[in-house]
Formats: structure tokens, sequence, C-alpha cells
């Protein structure tokens, strides 16, 4: 019963994370074509891709997870 918490959890933190990453490259877009777009500046989109880019490394840790556990 834990053990499908746990997975329940994670798959929720990666959907919701996958969302974060997905509206950063949506964010990043725009700042790129349109530079005088200020929904942010340059700092906090900075700061948001670090965390995005940690967040897309947890989730590629979460998929290898539950891919070895379909293997096994």
């Amino acid at each position: 019963m834990t053990r499908f918490v746990i997975n329940v959890g994670l798959f929720l933190f990666f959907v919701f994370s996958s969302l974060l990453v997905i509206i950063y490259v949506g964010l990043l877009y725009d700042k790129i074509t349109r530079p005088t777009f200020k929904n942010m500046n340059d700092g906090e989109v900075i700061w948001f891709g670090l965390l995005a880019l940690v967040l897309a490394t947890l989730d590629f840790l979460i998929v290898r997870r539950f891919i070895r556990g379909l293997k096994k």
C-alpha cells in the first residue's frame, strides 16, 4: 500500500513539474522573440530556468525509476 502511495506521489510530482517546464519554455520563447515583452525581468527568467532545470532532472530520474521497475 505504501509503495502505491509513493508511486502516485511521484507521478503527481512528475505531472506538475512537467507543466512548469512547459510553461517555462513558452515564457523563454516569448522572451527571445519579443525582448521588449516585460512579463519577467532577465534575473527572474534565469532563476525560473534553473528551477525548471532541476525539476526536469528530477523528472528524468523518476521516469528512469519507473522504467527500471517495469523491467523487473
